[in-house]
């Protein structure tokens, strides 16, 4: 019945759906212990000793099972991840497309399903990457949560082309994505990042070329990505950054915008 209800977002409905599974399991609990009362008849060396070994048989079969319940349980009340965010959990970076009881199911760039039980959830370290604006209203507090530290300064100053043309680019589409951000009522904003190797002959022309691409891709995403360089020595290490409203939209299009830009790198 939830999941025919367009209207709940999906972050409520899935804690919607963790609280009934819990209440369900524990009315089972109850009605189970309950509806033995045959036990009370036997005597209590025999009820202990059949209690004692189920007991021990379920303590065996379901420590695995009670320690990611319990993970999961965690996971609901602290909350640090939620459904749709882009994240990197033990080393796999991607979409979380559901949270249950027992395991977090994200699916990575490649298309890859990856499930993780909750208790490796909570004992590794993860990485979020969506953004949570404290404000749809304020564009000075909103453009101060989503840059990344290279945005801050003259980062880009090694690039030579960081110009005051280049300023108002940058200050244009980040005052564009916030009045989308604002129009569509969203509440979080995904990111995405990525590293590629550029070889150093004709890099500045291939860096024309990376510009025009991020401002085709800018259309796709709803924001125009951004790129700077990380090192370079005989070759350039050059960090992309996405950001979007959707996250699917990484799931269909951030694998093609690498393939053109390697197309470019190899061009």
């Amino acid at each position: 019945m939830l999941s025919q209800i367009v209207k709940i977002p999906v972050g409520k409905k899935n804690n919607l759906i963790f609280v009934i599974r819990i209440a369900s399991i524990l009315t089972l609990l109850y009605f189970v212990i309950n509806g033995f009362p045959s036990f009370t008849a036997l005597p209590p060396e025999t009820t202990a000793i059949v209690t004692g070994a189920l007991s021990t048989a379920l303590a065996f079969v379901t420590s695995g099972i009670f320690s990611n319940f319990v993970a999961g349980v965690l996971l609901w009340i602290v909350d640090p991840i939620d459904i749709g965010d882009v994240v990197k959990i033990s080393g796999h970076k991607g979409v979380i497309k559901s949270i249950t009881l027992t395991k977090v199911v994200i699916e990575t760039l490649e298309r890859v399903i990856v499930e993780i039980s909750n208790s490796d959830v909570i004992s590794s370290i993860v990485l979020n990457y969506t953004i949570k604006p404290k404000s749809r209203k304020k564009y000075f507090h909103f453009k101060r949560q989503i840059r990344a530290p290279q945005d801050v300064g003259n980062a880009r100053l090694d690039l030579d082309i960081y110009n005051e043309e280049l300023r108002k680019q940058e200050e244009s589409d980040v005052k564009n994505f916030f009045n989308s951000f604002s129009e569509d009522r969203k509440k979080i904003v995904h990111s995405y990042t990525f590293t590629m190797r550029v070889p150093y002959g004709e890099f500045r022309i291939k860096i024309d070329q990376f510009n025009k691409l991020c401002g085709k891709y800018g259309e796709i995403f709803g924001f125009r990505p951004h790129f700077h360089v990380l090192d370079f020595s005989n070759e350039i290490f050059v960090k992309f950054r996405i950001l979007t409203l959707d996250s699917d939209k990484l799931l269909k299009f951030q694998p093609q915008f690498a393939k053109d830009l390697y197309k470019v790198i190899l061009s």
